[in-house]
C-alpha cells in the first residue's frame, strides 16, 4: 500500500513520541541506582507503558519504509494493548506509595484482578474473533478502529491516570517550595495534555474517512506534538532538569 502524507506524518511523529518516552522512562528508572527508591523504577516503567499504544504505529511505519510491509495485525494488538495493564499497576503502585498508602493493598488487588480479567477477555477474543478487538482502517495502515471492549478499557485507564495524576500534582502545587510547586504544575499539565491528545487521537480515525484530507494531516501532527509535550512535561515533573528549571522557574 502506498503511504499518504498523513501516514508519513502519523508514523514519524509516533516514532518520535515513542523514542522520547522510552528515553525519559529509562532516565527516570535509572535514578533508582542513586536514590534507592522504587518510585523511580515504577514511574519509569509507567511512562514507557503509557507510550505503549503508539509503539505498533512506530514499528509498522519503520517496516513500511524498509520492507514495504505493515506489522501483522495480531502483533499490532498484542504490542499495543497487552502491556497497558502493567503500566496501570506500576503507576497505581507508585501513586499509592506517595498518597493513600493505607489504601494501597485494596487498590492494587482490585486493579490486578481487573487487569487479569482484561487479559483473559483480550486473548479469548484474540484466538476466537480478532475483529471483536478491532480492525485496521483499510485506507490508513497505522490506524486501528477498536471495538467497544478495548475502547472502554482504554478510556478507563486514561481517566484513572488523569485523576490520580492530578491528585498527586495538586498536592505538590500547594506546597511552599517553589521547585516542588513547579514540578506539580508540570505534572498536572502532563496528565491533562496526554489525556486530551489520547482522546483526540482515538477520534481522528472515525471523523476523517478521507486520508488525503489536509485537515487530518494537520490534526495528526498537532496530536502527536501534544503527546511529545506531555512526555517532556512528565519528565520535568519528576526530575526537573536544570535547563527546564531555568526556563520556568522565573515564571512560577
Amino acid at each position: 500500500m502506498a503511504l499518504e502524507l498523513v501516514d508519513y506524518l502519523q508514523g514519524s511523529f509516533s516514532l518520535i513520541f515513542v523514542i522520547i518516552s522510552v528515553i525519559i522512562g529509562i532516565t527516570i528508572l535509572s535514578k533508582y541506582s542513586k536514590f534507592k527508591n522504587r518510585l523511580y523504577i515504577l514511574v519509569g516503567i509507567s511512562w514507557i507503558g503509557v507510550a505503549n499504544p503508539w509503539m505498533p504505529d512506530s514499528i509498522s511505519f519503520l517496516m513500511n519504509l524498509f520492507v514495504q510491509q505493515s506489522l501483522d495485525i495480531g502483533l499490532y494488538f498484542i504490542i499495543g494493548n497487552c502491556f497497558i495493564p502493567i503500566a496501570l499497576i506500576t503507576w497505581l503502585t507508585a501513586f499509592t506509595d506517595m498518597i493513600y498508602r493505607d489504601a494501597q493493598k485494596k487498590i492494587l488487588i482490585i486493579t490486578i484482578v481487573l487487569s487479569i480479567i482484561f487479559e483473559i477477555i483480550f486473548f479469548t477474543l484474540f484466538f476466537t474473533d480478532m475483529d471483536l478487538i478491532g480492525v485496521i482502517n483499510p485506507s490508513r495502515p497505522f490506524t486501528v478502529e477498536f471495538d467497544l471492549f478495548i475502547t472502554i478499557y482504554l478510556l478507563i485507564v486514561i481517566l484513572v491516570m488523569l485523576i490520580t495524576g492530578i491528585i498527586f500534582a495538586q498536592k505538590s502545587v500547594k506546597l511552599e517550595d517553589r521547585e516542588v510547586r513547579l514540578k506539580g504544575k508540570l505534572l498536572r499539565a502532563a496528565f491533562i495534555t496526554f489525556t486530551v491528545a489520547a482522546i483526540l487521537d482515538s477520534l481522528l480515525g472515525s471523523i476523517f474517512e478521507d486520508p488525503t484530507d489536509p485537515l487530518l494531516s494537520i490534526l495528526v501532527v498537532v496530536v502527536r506534538i501534544l503527546l511529545i509535550f506531555s512526555a517532556l512535561e512528565f519528565y520535568g515533573g519528576f526530575l526537573l532538569p536544570k535547563w527546564m528549571k531555568e526556563i520556568f522557574m522565573k515564571k512560577v
